[in-house]
């Protein structure tokens, strides 16, 4: 925000010295991100750290500062307008969305020069003057924080009705070279024939007020906040006006808002003609939270009187009322009780006594609260979940891994580069309100796109071989659950590029691969005794493994019951996000799976003499409908029968064949020789008996025997 210290001085005192200025602004939260003592009049731009509609106003910053000092408050008087019948007619058809809509009259019945301090106020706030009704409105804007719009008179055709937009219905912004549609269901104000203004947004062109415009009529409302956010970031159109409303507008303001429009024009030869149209659903509910004085001073480490702690809160708008109860009896309860009353314009942010307690912490000053430890108990041992945790952990950073931390919140941006748009169960997201950054906008519903963004960022720093993992929560909309929002999950997700292990004297380099991710699975089975399978993956049952390679995935199972997911992501991801030459992996598990009972495992005594292994290789096309491997094994096991004791993979190979991609799989046969008796012929027919039975069953399919 851009204003000067000498225009932020016609609201509260402050320091004579420019530093000592920056430094009280810093202190309360209203970060100073340049300034120019210099310069005539000090400018300086704000960083409105709080989310705060308020704050985007001079009285709302002059309050911050005055709720520290202790100054007084100037707030600019308008003329006092009454309501009552409407100067044009006017209907609100959709009241959830306007709780407040007011009209006023103003025409010009005389040539006057304008205020000197109007244009001085819109200099220093980096504004141009245009003509008199729209500086004034302007200037309300960032005196009182109360967005107004003015339009001219002569251009309304009908009624004026508040409601939303129809589908495929058009509006001609300000500034726009062309008309736009208009989203279906957006809030607009119009009369019979057009659009006037998309409602918090933005006014229209063809109702707009110019140097010949001699009456005006000059709207101040609230509207949902929701519904401004929706409608200025579909339209990509954001201004001061919309910027206000999304972070909540005050309720009570309207009127006021266009009184003291009038009373800047005034001295220009503007009148107000007759009572302010009101059209209004809402009504203050005087909310009030409870004040425990000495509840105040534990939780601040700050001694001081229940009246002074009273009269910082007052400094912030916040009124106390007694809290003493009468029981049936007679008797006195809670004698001696304080409640505070919320104003309309703290509304959105004060709830709770704790937020009566982040008041008093700025009004006193963080820097001069003492620092005080909270009291501790003794520590506990670690539970029995804490420790099972651990030792997954333990797991990770044997195999290499590194435990990382990510945001719970991510930008639109992410699920489409993953590919959940549209339809995808993973496009759905619990949305901030009025996030600062975008990039923080929406609760995250997958880890699978933070830990691509954190191979990638490894990536461009040259470093291609990156374990990663993380024990975090994913948050899943769900108006049924008990917090009416969402369901939260406890999430373990890993990622891995690059090489896993790489050569030593004890083996060759081992790619960090779908495979090598299984065996990170099995070994959290062995360390935390939760048996831990695998199956086919069912995109209906894991949405995030469409963003995974399709024939390079596992469902993690336990029980019976899917549990999670590893594989290979996507190529079209890997593309996405920039990954060059890297084929990433990933893995993720529910935790509550890894806090199940651990299995007794049975013991089952090695024989005496080990099985005697056999290899065969089959040929199997890849592509939609192609058998997949398991189903080859699982006819070797069927066809083998008891004596086939195990069959193992050795080696993958993708090649293609007359240009069709397929994979070599040489699978190795364990057979039973307890006793020592099997013959070489044998357990060679045997073999070529399970060969066989895989061909009758597949190579109708393209299946094919690749000799040794």
């Amino acid at each position: 925000m851009h204003l000067t210290l000498d225009l932020l001085r016609r609201y509260t005192d402050l320091p004579g010295d420019v530093r000592a200025a920056r430094v009280l602004l810093d202190e309360v939260g209203l970060e100073v991100k340049r300034i120019d003592a210099t310069a005539p009049g000090v400018p300086l731009t704000l960083e409105l750290l709080a989310n705060r509609g308020d704050h985007h106003a001079l009285v709302g910053i002059a309050t911050e500062v005055a709720g520290r000092t202790g100054a007084e408050v100037r707030v600019p008087q308008g003329i006092a307008l009454t309501a009552g019948p409407s100067p044009h007619a006017l209907r609100v058809d959709a009241p959830d969305l306007c709780p407040v809509y007011t009209l006023t009259r103003l025409e010009r019945v005389g040539q006057g020069a304008v205020d000197p301090a109007l244009s001085g106020l819109l200099a220093a706030c980096g504004l141009d003057p245009v003509h008199p009704v729209v500086d004034a409105t302007n200037a309300v804007l960032k005196e009182l924080g109360q967005p107004t719009h003015a339009f001219d008179a002569d251009t309304i055709e009908g009624a004026i009705v508040v409601r939303r937009a129809g589908a495929g219905e058009r509006a001609w912004p300000l500034f726009a070279p062309e008309p736009i549609e208009v989203p279906e269901g957006a809030l607009v104000i119009a009369d019979d024939v057009k659009i006037l203004a998309i409602a918090g947004v933005i006014g229209c062109e063809e109702s707009k007020t110019t140097e010949h415009t001699r009456a005006v009529l000059l709207e101040s409302a609230a509207f949902d906040p929701v519904a401004v956010r929706k409608t200025a970031r579909a339209l990509g159109i954001h201004t001061d006006s919309s910027a206000r409303f999304e972070r909540g507008s005050d309720f009570s303001a309207p009127l006021r808002g266009a009184g003291r429009v009038a009373a800047w024009l005034a001295p220009a030869g503007w009148q107000v003609v007759g009572p302010s149209g009101v059209v209004a659903s809402w009504r203050d509910p005087v909310r009030t939270v409870p004040f425990d004085p000495e509840a105040a001073r534990r939780f601040l480490a700050w001694q001081e009187s229940d009246a002074a702690l009273v009269a910082r809160l007052r400094r912030y708008g916040l009124h106390p009322v007694p809290d003493t109860e009468v029981s049936a009896t007679g008797e006195v309860a809670n004698p001696g009780g304080i409640r505070i009353v919320v104003p309309p314009h703290r509304l959105w942010d004060v709830e709770h006594p704790a937020d009566l307690y982040e008041e008093l912490a700025k009004s006193i000053g963080y820097d001069t609260l003492p620092t005080a430890l909270p009291p501790v108990d003794l520590g506990a041992l670690p539970s029995a979940d804490e420790r099972r945790l651990e030792a997954v952990r333990a797991v990770f950073v044997a195999q290499g891994f590194h435990e990382t931390i990510t945001d719970g919140f991510h930008g639109r941006a992410l699920p489409e580069q993953l590919g959940f748009t549209g339809d995808h169960p993973l496009a759905a997201h619990v949305e901030t309100a009025n996030a600062i950054d975008r990039a923080y906008s929406l609760l995250k519903n997958q880890c699978l796109g933070q830990a691509v963004e954190g191979v990638a960022l490894n990536a461009r720093f040259g470093v291609r071989d990156v374990k990663l993992f993380e024990i975090t929560r994913t948050f899943h909309p769900d108006p049924s659950a008990p917090n009416g929002v969402c369901t939260e999950r406890d999430v373990l997700w890993a990622v891995a590029s690059g090489t896993a292990r790489p050569a030593t004297w004890a083996g060759p380099e081992r790619v960090a691969d779908a495979l090598f991710l299984r065996g990170v699975v099995e070994e959290i089975a062995v360390a935390t005794g939760v048996g831990l399978g695998f199956a086919e993956v069912e995109e209906s049952a894991l949405p995030v493994a469409t963003a995974l390679h399709p024939y390079r995935r596992l469902a993690i199972t336990h029980r019976g019951a899917v549990v999670g997911v590893l594989g290979e992501v996507h190529p079209r991801v890997v593309e996405a996000f920039k990954l060059k030459k890297l084929r990433p992996v990933y893995l993720e598990v529910s935790v509550d799976a890894l806090y199940a009972a651990a299995e007794r495992r049975a013991y089952v005594e090695p024989p005496r003499v080990p099985p005697v292994e056999r290899a065969l290789a089959f040929t199997l096309p890849v592509g939609p409908g192609a058998v997949p491997v398991g189903d080859v094994v699982d006819t070797m096991r069927e066809a083998g029968g008891a004596a086939l004791v195990g069959v193992g993979l050795r080696e993958a190979f993708e090649h293609t064949v007359d240009d069709v991609p397929c994979t070599t799989w040489t699978l190795t046969l364990s057979w039973a020789n307890d006793d020592a008796t099997a013959t070489a012929d044998a357990l060679n027919a045997a073999t070529e008996r399970v060969a066989a039975a895989v061909l009758a069953a597949f190579e109708d399919r393209g299946v094919a025997r690749r000799a040794g």
